[in-house]
């Protein structure tokens, strides 16, 4: 695997860009994440293994002297998984109905509590 480091790919405060860390995972390259303290480790592990799931890569987070090092985690065959967008539309309708049974629930639990009150 093909190894890119994007500590250059930084804005002034110090953040990530995390549209250039996606772009590299996708051509299934690793990205390098530099990381000073140990509290940049565990925000940007949970930041960067949140942000590849949303775009359907599966991701492997590896700790390093001073730097995350981001492989996308390929499948059986060797091939790195990115979901479609058919992919990222049929989950995102999945917690959109989630969300929709509990909100539905939720009123269902109200209505029943008010008319016990009365």
């Amino acid at each position: 695997m093909e190894t890119e480091t994007v500590s250059d790919v930084q804005d002034q405060d110090e953040e990530v860009d995390w549209k250039a860390v996606v772009d590299l995972l996708r051509e299934g390259k690793t990205a390098e994440i530099p990381c000073a303290r140990e509290r940049d480790y565990v925000r940007r592990t949970t930041q960067v293994v949140k942000r590849a799931e949303k775009k359907g890569i599966a991701v492997e987070v590896l700790r390093g002297e001073g730097v995350l090092r981001i492989e996308p985690r390929p499948d059986a065959a060797g091939n790195v998984v990115v979901r479609g967008a058919e992919g990222e539309a049929g989950f995102l309708g999945e917690r959109q109905q989630e969300r929709q049974e509990r909100r539905e629930a939720l009123r269902a639990e109200r209505a029943a509590e008010r008319s016990r009150d009365d």
